[in-house]
């Protein structure tokens, strides 16, 4: 069964959290994600209203603690930010990223990808 994916609010940048096949957080900036997290929003967006006040260096800034892609506009197309000495695992990342990440899992472990291509089996 095919994952439809969606932006939320195309044209304006917005982040999201997945956990992958290895159970490592990942983040994604801007592009589509599964249709089923946008009925989530309220979550995702006050995460990430948590995450750039206590977590800025996932912003950007400082060596990445986390895998972390980039997103194309409305493709479902995601290309690696940075990759982490030590990646921080699901089980490890503070309950409200853990929370909404846990809404998203990705078929595959990202590693040392780098792009995702979400439309790839990756949802």
């Amino acid at each position: 069964m095919t994952t439809i994916l969606r932006h939320p609010r195309p044209g304006l940048s917005w982040d999201w959290w997945a956990v992958d096949a290895s159970g490592f957080l990942v983040q994604f900036t801007c592009g589509p994600a599964p249709e089923h997290l946008l009925a989530h929003m309220d979550r995702v967006d006050a995460a990430a209203a948590w995450a750039e006040q206590h977590r800025p260096a996932w912003f950007g800034g400082g060596p990445p603690s986390l895998h972390a892609f980039d997103g194309d506009g409305e493709l479902p197309h995601y290309t690696r930010d940075g990759v982490p000495d030590t990646p921080l695992r699901w089980s490890d990342a503070p309950s409200v990223i853990a929370d909404v990440a846990g809404l998203v899992e990705l078929r595959r472990a990202v590693g040392g990808s780098r792009a995702i291509f979400l439309d790839e089996r990756w949802v």
